[in-house]
């Protein structure tokens, strides 16, 4: 079975529903090679019905494509820096803050989650980035990335689920038992606890709805180390500041029987199986871009 567990870095319980398992930091980003130029990935702000969101944005003469990066819970653009760093010189890149995240401003009231990838979509048209789209989805972000092709079915070209939580895997969040909830509410920033709100109701309408992407996909799964055992005890994960998920009650199924969720949904997609931890695009950076090319390949070889 698969172990699942979180590094928190916005407060202690802050991602804890989140992420397959994951060693206590990510090794060190592989640069890029000399000669290719890293592209600026200067976050910067834009307004989007009233909000700001802030977002990266890399543009070439002539894209092969435009690759649409989704972070998982609470991460930063910074999670893609090694991965953009290498497919700069071919596509148009964007990555971008959801709702509370940097500074990307919270609505004043929850949203449901389609609202999230209409605003995606309002963003990659302000910023004149055209279809077709590749997504990128890590752990929280590749459920987004999925409905996001649901939503826009004849913009997206491709779709990459990076380590991705599987739909049906989370519990709703009332029913999270009720020392999380405390710890949650104590810890937690506002969008950390608004997003783990809503990862059920988004789970379930990725799987309740009709119409699952058919095209060309990728899921990267992470395998933990064989090596690695889990520390002894609550107390000892606490203080090394990793908790597990399972530790706090928050599955609604077991992992491995969420994950098959996956293959039912996507019987097309390619799987590819790796050891590394979670955070794939920081630990193995070139997997994820060989994946990413993978997908530009097939869409230049075209059906068949």
């Amino acid at each position: 079975m698969r172990s699942w567990k979180v590094l928190l870095a916005c407060g202690l319980l802050a991602a804890l529903p989140m992420a397959w398992a994951q060693e206590d930091a990510p090794p060190a980003p592989v640069a890029p090679p000399a000669e290719v130029a890293a592209p600026d990935w200067s976050p910067v702000l834009t307004e989007i019905d009233g909000l700001a969101v802030e977002y990266a944005v890399h543009r070439v003469a002539q894209p092969r494509a435009t690759l649409v990066f989704e972070n998982g819970l609470m991460l930063t653009l910074d999670t893609w820096r090694a991965v953009v760093a290498a497919l700069g010189d071919c596509c148009n890149l964007l990555a971008y803050h959801r709702a509370g995240i940097g500074r990307s401003a919270l609505a004043p009231t929850p949203q449901p989650p389609e609202q999230a990838a209409a605003r995606l979509q309002q963003l990659l048209q302000q910023q004149g980035l055209a279809p077709p789209y590749v997504l990128v989805g890590h752990s929280l972000g590749g459920q987004y990335a999925q409905l996001f092709a649901r939503q826009y079915p004849e913009q997206v070209e491709g779709l990459l689920l990076v380590d991705a939580l599987p739909p049906g895997a989370v519990k709703p969040a009332a029913d999270f038992p009720w020392f999380t909830r405390l710890g949650l509410w104590l810890f937690a920033p506002a969008a950390a606890r608004r997003e783990i709100a809503g990862i059920h109701d988004l789970g379930e309408r990725l799987l309740a709805e009709p119409g699952a992407f058919g095209g060309p996909m990728i899921r990267l799964v992470a395998l933990p180390d064989p090596r690695a055992a889990k520390p002894q005890g609550l107390v000892r994960d606490l203080l090394k500041g990793v908790i597990y998920a399972e530790d706090f009650g928050v599955w609604a199924v077991d992992p491995e029987l969420a994950e098959r969720q996956l293959d039912r949904l996507y019987p097309q997609a390619e799987l590819r199986q790796l050891q590394a931890h979670h955070r794939v695009q920081e630990a193995a950076p070139e997997a994820v871009v060989a994946a990413i090319r993978s997908l530009l390949g097939r869409r230049a070889a075209g059906p068949g």
